[in-house]
């Protein structure tokens, strides 16, 4: 069975991180990944919680569970609103770029059957 320190260090793996540069980041001791490693300890909430504030794209419940995925997926936003409007957004403009590229391409199409009767024609002459 794989333990938290385990998945934390399938991450860091993940990241190429060193377990010092993490240690650093969270502001945690010298070693102290190491010694989780070697069962010497637990890994408390407070510990948990300047992970989650460093590493905000790791998700805490896989890290804990190991269920679901290793990576969530991070929103710049404060608001539960303002991510889905954001997100709308952002879409319907991809959708109008397909839709564009898409007619772009038709017409292109239609161009290439047009010219290539009359190449076949000329070949004939």
């Amino acid at each position: 069975m794989m333990r938290i320190i385990d998945r934390l260090y399938q991450y860091l793996h993940f990241h190429a991180l060193s377990a010092y540069a993490f240690e650093r980041a969270c502001d945690l001791s010298n070693g102290y990944l190491g010694k989780q490693y070697r069962g010497k300890g637990t890994m408390g909430s407070e510990v948990l919680l300047k992970i989650q504030e460093c590493f905000p794209d790791l998700n805490i419940h896989w890290l804990l569970t190991g269920k679901g995925r290793m990576i969530r997926h991070v929103l710049p936003y404060t608001s539960e609103e303002e991510p889905a409007v954001e997100m709308v957004q952002v879409l319907q403009e991809q959708i109008a770029l397909l839709q564009k590229s898409l007619a772009d391409k038709n017409e292109l199409i239609d161009l290439l059957k047009k010219k290539r009767p009359l190449k076949r024609s000329a070949l004939a002459i």
